[in-house]
């Protein structure tokens, strides 16, 4: 996962900015805009480097580009480039593999620019050039609450992409991979693994009755995760739908972009709501904004076009991926995370467990 996204501008304690040399020049980012087919004439002559900046799992490096005059004119000279420090894996998915195949079904927002994607098998790292949007857009400082009208522009970017996905026919032919019972099946066993060093090391941090909803989350037939190989609702899924990786307008008018698409798969709609909402929010602001918002998206889902899906059904699925939620403090844990990137989300995710009703699920 990735705390402030592509385009951080605001970093929890543990992330620096830094600057130094890199190998980006000129020359190599000129070959690798030609041969994403977004430079057919001219070069770039020189580059400022501005700033570099290392998360966990990439380097992302921001510049300034001086283009030949030969360039086209609708080039942008401020640019982003990110080296993911994990290669993408295979069988269609990645971020290289969602910018080249497809975000140009969606070009525009909420889909920042992309002049470049290079898969690793091309003979370098797995790289992308993104349009650097810092000068118009930001987002809340970590780990502030976006305000009501950013989470309604945030919901406005997944409509669009989910609207765009929805229970089509190329959902696990060209575009992803379907799940099956085994796979989901497997991929629980697997985090749930890590329950009991997790909990053992926690001690009384976590209450009897904490531990009473992750054993028996974890030793159920596992309802909520077995929804997914029904189709109903499939789309495509962010995947880190999280606050700090949309950018907002600074006017305060226009559109939000979504950047970070690393973990992007097909899911439930509803994954991405859940994730926005019950796993980083206390519980007084989830409460209060939880339906309405719900609603709102609901709304602008049946604008873009969906249909057969009702409102009702949408808040079950929340409530289902609610339930998901409970995985991503363990798995964080178990990566060696600091806590601060997973204790306000193990206590979101609880609350909005209980809150919820979610034991009626399992």
């Amino acid at each position: 996962m990735s705390i402030g996204g592509t385009c951080l501008t605001t970093f929890p304690s543990n992330l620096r900015p830094s600057l130094r040399h890199t190998a980006i020049t000129a020359s190599t980012l000129s070959d690798w805009l030609h041969r994403s087919g977004r430079l057919p004439s001219g070069a770039i002559t020189d580059v400022n480097l501005e700033q570099e900046i290392e998360t966990p799992i990439s380097t992302l490096t921001f510049l300034t580009a001086t283009y030949s005059s030969d360039v086209p004119a609708n080039m942008p000279r401020r640019l982003l480039v990110k080296l993911p420090h994990v290669p993408a894996k295979t069988g269609g998915t990645g971020e290289s593999h969602f910018y080249r195949n497809l975000a140009p079904l969606l070009e525009g927002p909420p889909l920042v620019r992309c002049l470049g994607a290079l898969q690793e098998s091309e003979g370098d790292p797995e790289t992308i050039v993104l349009e650097d949007l810092r000068a118009t857009h930001d987002h809340p400082q970590w780990p502030l609450a976006p305000s009501r009208r950013q989470c309604e522009l945030a919901l406005d970017a997944l409509v669009r992409v989910h609207a765009h996905w929805w229970e089509a026919p190329t959902l696990g032919q060209n575009v992803g991979q379907l799940h099956t019972n085994e796979s989901l099946t497997v991929m629980v066993h697997d985090i749930a693994a890590h329950l009991p060093a997790f909990t053992n090391a926690l001690g009384d941090a976590l209450t009897a009755d904490d531990r009473r909803v992750f054993e028996h989350v974890f030793s159920s037939s596992l309802r909520p995760w077995l929804r997914l190989t029904d189709t109903r609702a499939l789309t495509v899924a962010h995947g880190d739908a999280h606050t700090w990786n949309f950018l907002f307008p600074r006017s305060g008018h226009g559109p939000a972009f979504l950047v970070d698409w690393q973990l992007w798969h097909l899911d439930l709609a509803a994954r991405d709501l859940a994730f926005f909402m019950a796993l980083h929010w206390y519980p007084r602001r989830r409460l209060e904004l939880e339906r309405p918002l719900l609603t709102y998206y609901h709304r602008r889902l049946m604008a873009h076009g969906v249909r057969n899906y009702s409102f009702d059904e949408l808040w079950l699925d929340y409530r289902r991926c609610v339930v998901r939620n409970l995985t991503i403090p363990i798995l964080f844990w178990s990566r060696g995370m600091n806590p601060e990137g997973w204790w306000h989300r193990l206590a979101c995710a609880l609350a909005a467990y209980r809150d919820l009703g979610c034991d009626e699920l399992i």
